[in-house]
């Protein structure tokens, strides 16, 4: 008889404590959210405001991606800690989705000389670009990996 299946959500390395990097990573994922969030915030001031009739649907665009970026960013976090595989892929997911959502709020800033809405794009895509390096190129992936045991960095 097979074993049976494990959870696509259940801990890999449970009792393991996580590198310092997997740590910092979650932390920083903490540290985006509410930075993405305040983009979302202040799209949603604008158009509480009145924003011109030619940006208001793309201030609802990037209300949505905001809220959505900030939950992809902060909700993932714990899972990656604990070494959750596929969570740790739409964390990933998240990643990218946060860094999109920056860049329109960059546009969108240009396009209104908003300079509180310049202020969050610039420190969301400063956090977002530093999430993904994170997330995609240090011992988070040798930690989340499920194939493989983690290893050493020089190692192959």
């Amino acid at each position: 008889m097979p074993p049976p299946a494990r959870s696509l959500t259940a801990g890999r390395r449970l009792g393991a404590q996580p590198p310092q990097d997997v740590r910092q990573t979650c932390a920083l994922m903490f540290v985006a959210a509410p930075v993405l969030a305040l983009a979302a915030v202040r799209a949603g001031l604008l158009l509480h405001q009145g924003a011109p009739s030619m940006v208001v649907v793309d201030l609802w665009l990037l209300l949505v991606a905001g809220s959505l970026a900030a939950v992809a960013t902060a909700g993932p976090a714990l899972p990656v800690l604990r070494a959750v595989y596929t969570l740790w892929r739409c964390a990933q997911a998240g990643a990218v989705l946060a860094l999109g959502a920056s860049v329109g709020t960059l546009y969108m800033a240009a396009q209104l000389a908003d300079t509180l809405l310049l202020g969050a794009g610039v420190a969301g895509a400063l956090l977002s670009i530093m999430v993904n390096i994170a997330l995609w190129s240090t011992g988070v992936i040798a930690w989340c990996d499920v194939e493989d045991p983690p290893r050493p960095y020089g190692e192959a």
